[in-house]
């Protein structure tokens, strides 16, 4: 009677180290080594309308690693000043080389009165002269679908910087 146990046990665990092996397998074979490495390489505004503003966001993804990556299905939201400013979403279909770079465009939308109260606040401290040399710290925040060799996993990123408030020809 201890033949059969012991018989569905070492099955059991065959089947789980297979599993596991399986698993290890595919994760090596995908040659992913390392996540890309995303952050904004430009923002411009592209419109404002009515009801919203449009703006061109740039994200560079860095791939470090041997194989190439291609990338589909970019989501970001941007806050600037700690206030949600803009969204968007992109379906890219880009390829980035392997240990290269790639610059991906990504257009974001946001509301007018965001950008009114954006607009206000940015006029109130161009006003003090202690902020002549201020900067608007930003937050993009997303992920990125990419694939390799079959595989595909979604990436989160998170990029922060400072817009500078130099040149921007605010009304007095």
């Amino acid at each position: 009677m201890h033949i059969p146990k012991l018989q569905s046990t070492l099955f059991g665990y065959l089947v789980l180290f297979s599993t596991l092996l399986f698993l290890n397998g595919c994760a090596g074979m995908s040659g992913l080594k390392e996540d890309p490495k995303i952050s904004v390489a430009d923002i411009q505004i592209q419109d404002i309308k009515a009801l919203e503003g449009v703006f061109l966001i740039k994200l560079r993804v860095i791939n470090p690693n041997d194989v190439p990556l291609d990338l589909h299905a970019v989501n970001c939201d941007l806050e600037i000043d700690g206030r949600h400013f803009a969204s968007g979403i992109a379906d890219s279909k880009l390829s980035v080389p392997a240990r290269d770079t790639l610059l991906i465009p990504v257009t974001v939308y946001a509301s007018v009165l965001d950008i009114i109260a954006s607009v206000v606040d940015l006029m109130h401290t161009a006003d003090t002269t202690t902020s002549k040399g201020k900067q608007l710290a930003y937050t993009l925040r997303g992920t990125v679908g990419v694939s390799t060799r079959g595989f595909q996993k979604e990436v989160p990123f998170k990029s922060t910087g400072e817009l500078s408030l130099k040149g921007l020809g605010l009304p007095r």
